[in-house]
């Protein structure tokens, strides 16, 4: 099941960099106060801005064509890919320039940002680098290879923190070196899966490539306002406290969503591939990759309803106890979010990514438009019912753009199964706890176990020796 397994690797690999990257963070912040805190923040942000316009695009758009394009086509897209990479990198190379010549930031400030700028985009770029690996669903040396280089960074700032308590700057001195390796690596990868480092000279094919990945790197971008633009309404209409309640509750959902965004990547070649040669296993895998990703949301909304709540306050202390409140609201979020991932995946299978680039500018109209109507009135919950009427407006227009392929019965009874069980899980809940007398830990676990039996039963789970998702023979992976 070479889906399933590169989704563990790509998930475990993820997972494990991020949380050492949050002690990395609680580390400076213990070690520099707010300030240079605030400055390492600031730098991260700035240097995801740099990432974004060198980068952005070029995975989804290379998967894509890379796992669909014929072999004797694969050299010369390849060429344009990377040609049309390297003059996007230029081009953000050339915009932070000029933002750090123009900047009125220390030489300190200075020298962190570039350190960042140079890692994140090194980080970035080796998604573009990989792209011949992964089509091929060669997935397990990528993840591994990224989790290396920001575990080398990472540890070797850990251990001049505690032993020679640099400067920031100095601290940080090992990320541009992992950023670099880390890209030189991803390229090196590409070489091996066959890839040429020749540069292509058409400006056909280049302009070609850029009108290509130009759907892709807007959604991306405007992804990334669309997530952000509910926490900057409310700090401008209630301040940092609620935005820290709020920003509680998201980073779960994110964090529980993180691991159906990656079964998404793993999958990605193989509906690329089923799309472009054979619509017929193409329906049969999108629909089980449906089913699945319906499957996880609902059990993550479970957990958030249930089990989250009861580790808030032993977690981030007594103060946080209203974010508990808000938990349930975030459940439902998630269930929409989790159909996000799915419906946007399989629009990039399909080339239909302007359904998704759509939607996402209608969603973020529409959210800050509510936030603003909705949170001076009902305050935090307002920002969250915005959230929640915005994502199901995404969901529905990419839904629509994924009728013919995967068809509005099939939409309908998925969504009602899944409505199902969490219908009969949260009686089987309120049954517990009004007939058994069970304790909220004792109610948690019940239902985290129940609801996975109840996917089964209801057929959100397909059988993986059925499916053609599934199914695929376990191949070598390098």
């Amino acid at each position: 099941m070479k889906v399933i397994t590169n989704a563990f690797w790509l998930s475990f690999c993820r997972i494990a960099a991020d949380s050492l990257s949050f002690i990395l963070f609680a580390v400076i912040s213990r070690t520099f106060g707010p300030g240079g805190t605030g400055e390492y923040a600031y730098a991260f942000a700035i240097a995801t801005l740099v990432a974004l316009a060198a980068t952005a695009g070029f995975e989804d758009y290379g998967i894509r064509q890379y796992a669909r394009a014929p072999e004797h086509e694969r050299a010369q897209l390849w060429q344009d890919i990377l040609s049309t990479q390297c003059m996007q990198v230029l081009l953000g190379v050339s915009a932070l320039a000029i933002f750090l010549l123009t900047s009125a930031m220390s030489a300190s400030g200075v020298l962190v940002v570039l350190e960042l700028s140079i890692y994140v985009v090194g980080w970035t770029i080796s998604y573009t680098f990989f792209v011949p690996a992964i089509a091929s669903q060669s997935m397990v040396r990528p993840a591994v290879t990224d989790l290396s280089c920001r575990l080398a960074a990472i540890l070797c700032a850990l251990l001049l923190a505690s032993a020679a308590h640099p400067s920031l700057p100095w601290l940080l001195a090992g990320f541009p070196i992992a950023g670099v390796v880390l890209a030189s690596l991803a390229l090196r990868s590409a070489t091996q899966h066959g890839a040429s480092l020749r540069l292509g000279r058409s400006w056909r094919g280049i302009i070609a490539t850029w009108r290509g990945t130009s759907a892709f790197a807007g959604a991306e971008i405007l992804n990334q306002f669309y997530a952000r633009a509910d926490l900057l309404l409310i700090a401008y209409f209630l301040g940092n406290v609620k935005v820290g309640l709020y920003a509680t509750d998201v980073k779960f959902v994110e964090v529980g969503i993180l691991p159906l965004v990656l079964l998404g990547t793993a999958a990605y070649p193989l509906l690329s591939t089923h799309a472009a040669h054979n619509l017929d296993a193409f329906g049969h895998s999108a629909r089980d990759f449906t089913r699945i990703v319906f499957f996880f949301s609902g059990w993550l909304a479970v957990g958030i309803y249930c089990l989250i709540p009861l580790l808030i306050v032993p977690l981030f202390g007594a103060k946080f106890a209203p974010a508990a409140a808000l938990l349930p609201w975030f459940a439902l979020f998630a269930v929409m979010k989790g159909w996000e991932v799915a419906f946007y995946r399989l629009l990039y299978a399909v080339q239909r990514q302007m359904f998704y680039f759509g939607s996402l500018i209608v969603g973020t109209v529409l959210i800050v438009f509510l936030n603003f109507k909705l949170i001076p009135a009902y305050g935090i919950l307002g920002a969250i019912v915005a959230a929640i009427i915005s994502i199901i407006v995404v969901d529905l227009i990419c839904a629509f753009g994924l009728l013919r392929q995967l068809g509005s019965a099939f939409l309908t009874s998925a969504a009602a199964r899944l409505a199902l069980g969490l219908a009969i899980t949260a009686a089987l809940v309120a049954g517990a706890q009004k007939v058994a007398g069970a304790g909220p830990w004792t109610t948690a676990l019940v239902a985290c176990g129940v609801f996975p039996l109840l996917g089964v039963l209801l057929g959100l789970v397909p059988h993986p020796r059925r499916s053609l998702l599934l199914r695929q023979p376990q191949a070598r992976n390098s």
